[in-house]
C-alpha cells in the first residue's frame, strides 16, 4: 500500500502568540491518521539559518498556509511578507482568528476565516481533517467526526483547549486608548507620505475623522489637519533622528471638539536604521487637574506683583464663571433634586479648596502674600471682604440641601463677594498702571 505524502503547513504568526503557534501544532498532529503533517512555525528554526531563506522555502513548499490572528492589533508585516511568498503556490491560505475579530485582516479577507471559540475550531478541525477542504476533498482522518471514535473526544479537547489559549491572548492584550499605527514607506530613499498608510483602533481613527476600518494615506491625514495641528509636522521631522535611536519627540497638545489631546509616540519599528513603523496613542488631557497650566502665562519681563494680581484676577474670574454662575443657574431655575443639590455644593466647596492649593504651589499662600499684592490704603476692605467671604462660605457648609432657594441663596452670597473682590482688583490694578504712568514720566528720555 503506497505511502500517503504529508501535508504541509506553514503557520504564520506573530512572535508575541508563538505559545499559541506551538500548541496548535501539537494539537493537529494528535488528530492525524495515515497521512501525516508537517507544520512548519518559525519559533522552531534551527540557530544559524538564513531566516529570509528559511521563510521562502517552507512557504513555498506548504500546501496550505494558516494566519493565527490572535489579536486585532498584532502585527502583520511578517505575516504579509510570508504570504507574499505563498501567492505563487497553488495552496489553500485560511485564517484562525480571534472571537472579538469580525473579519481576517486584509489580505487574508478573501479567504476563509475560522473563530477562535470551540464551534469555529472544531469547525475547522473538521474540514481539514475530515471534509477534505484543504486537500481536495481528500480526507485525512475521518475518524475525528466518528463520535465513538477516541480520535472525536480528542478533537472536541483539542477545540476546548486552543479556544481557551485565545481567550488568553484576547484578555492580555486589552488597551483602553485611542491608537493608530503609521507603516512608512519611502521612494528614492525619502519619505513618501502618499505610500504611507496610516491604521488604528476605532477610537484612534474616529479622533482622526476617519472611519473604523479605514486604511489611509499619511498625506491625507495631515491634510485633513491642515495648519491647525502641529504634531504631524513635529512627527515627520524627527523620523530620521528616531531611525537613529534618539527618543522620540513630545509632541503639541491639540485639542478636538470639548477635549484636549497629547500624542504620545509609544512603539518605532526600526530595520537596518530605516524606521518602518510608528505607534501613536493620544492621551486625554483632564482639563480641571490642568486648568493652571491651560491659564494665560504672564510675560516673562512682567514684575512679580502684578504678574501674581494678574493671576489672582483669573482664579476670581473663574470661581464666578466656572464655578458660581453655572450652579446658581441650575439651582435657581431648573429645580434640581436633593441629591443634585448636595453634589452642587460639594462641588462649590471642592472647587474653591482646589484653588487655594493652586494659589499656595503659585506662592501667594498666607495672609501676608496675599496683602502684599494691594496697596495699605486697601487693606481696610481687604479685611471686610475676607470677613464677608468666610461668613459666606461657613453659610454654605452648613446647608442640609433641602431647599433650593437657601441653596441659591447661599451661591449668590458668594457671588456678591465675588464682585466685591473684582472691585478691589480693579482699584488695585489702577494703582498700578498710575505708578506705571509715573514712572515713564519721572524716568523717561531727556529733553535733546
Amino acid at each position: 500500500m503506497p505511502i500517503e505524502p504529508p501535508l504541509n503547513i506553514f503557520v504564520s504568526h506573530s512572535s508575541k502568540y508563538v505559545e499559541l503557534a506551538k500548541s496548535l501544532k501539537l494539537s493537529l498532529q494528535a488528530l492525524e491518521s495515515d497521512v501525516q503533517l508537517d507544520i512548519r512555525i518559525s519559533a522552531e528554526m534551527t540557530g544559524a539559518k538564513d531566516w529570509r531563506n528559511w521563510i521562502e522555502e517552507n512557504v513555498r513548499s506548504a500546501n496550505v498556509f494558516l494566519l493565527l490572528y490572535a489579536h486585532e492589533r498584532m502585527e502583520m508585516n511578517w505575516c504579509n511578507y510570508e504570504l507574499g511568498r505563498f501567492y505563487d503556490r497553488a495552496g489553500h491560505i485560511a485564517t484562525l482568528m480571534n472571537t472579538d475579530i469580525a473579519k481576517p485582516p486584509p489580505a487574508f479577507e478573501p479567504y476563509q476565516g475560522y473563530k477562535g471559540d470551540p464551534d469555529g475550531l472544531l469547525k475547522f478541525l473538521n474540514e481539514l481533517f475530515v471534509t477534505g477542504a484543504f486537500t481536495s476533498g481528500r480526507p485525512l482522518n475521518p475518524a475525528v467526526a466518528q463520535l465513538a471514535n477516541s480520535f472525536s473526544g480528542r478533537a472536541r479537547s483539542v477545540a476546548k483547549e486552543l479556544a481557551e489559549q485565545f481567550a488568553q491572548a484576547r484578555v492580555r492584550d486589552q488597551l483602553y486608548d485611542r491608537r493608530i499605527v503609521i507603516s512608512l514607506q519611502y521612494t528614492d530613499k525619502c519619505f513618501d507620505p502618499v505610500r504611507t498608510t496610516v491604521e488604528g483602533n476605532p477610537e484612534g481613527l474616529a479622533l482622526l475623522g476617519l472611519h473604523n476600518e479605514a486604511t489611509v494615506s499619511w498625506s491625507t491625514v495631515r491634510t485633513s489637519f491642515g495648519g491647525e495641528h502641529e504634531w504631524p509636522a513635529q512627527l515627520e521631522r524627527s523620523l530620521s533622528a528616531v531611525a537613529l535611536g534618539a527618543l522620540p519627540p513630545s509632541l503639541s497638545p491639540f485639542q478636538m471638539a470639548d477635549d484636549i489631546y497629547i500624542p504620545v509616540i509609544t512603539r518605532a519599528e526600526n530595520v537596518d536604521k530605516v524606521l518602518r513603523q510608528v505607534a501613536i496613542i493620544f492621551v486625554t488631557v483632564a482639563r480641571e487637574q490642568m486648568q493652571p497650566l491651560l491659564d494665560w502665562v504672564t510675560p516673562p519681563a512682567m514684575p512679580d506683583l502684578p504678574a501674581s494680581l494678574v493671576r489672582t484676577v483669573r482664579m476670581m474670574i473663574r470661581a464666578r464663571w466656572d464655578i458660581l454662575e453655572p450652579h446658581f443657574m441650575e439651582v435657581k431655575f431648573r429645580s434640581p433634586s436633593k441629591e443634585r443639590c448636595k453634589t452642587i455644593v460639594e462641588s462649590i466647596i471642592t472647587s474653591y479648596e482646589q484653588m487655594s492649593r493652586i494659589s499656595q504651589q503659585r506662592g501667594t499662600s498666607g495672609l501676608s502674600k496675599f496683602y502684599s499684592l494691594f496697596d495699605r490704603t486697601l487693606r481696610p476692605r481687604l479685611d471686610e471682604l475676607i470677613a464677608e467671604y468666610g461668613e459666606a462660605m461657613q453659610a454654605l457648609r452648613a446647608l442640609n440641601a433641602d431647599s433650593n432657594q437657601e441653596i441659591a441663596n447661599a451661591i449668590e452670597r458668594l457671588l456678591i463677594n465675588n464682585a466685591h473682590w473684582l472691585q478691589i482688583a480693579t482699584k488695585q490694578f489702577s494703582i498700578f498702571v498710575d505708578d506705571m504712568k509715573g514712572n515713564y514720566v519721572a524716568h523717561g528720555p531727556s529733553p535733546s
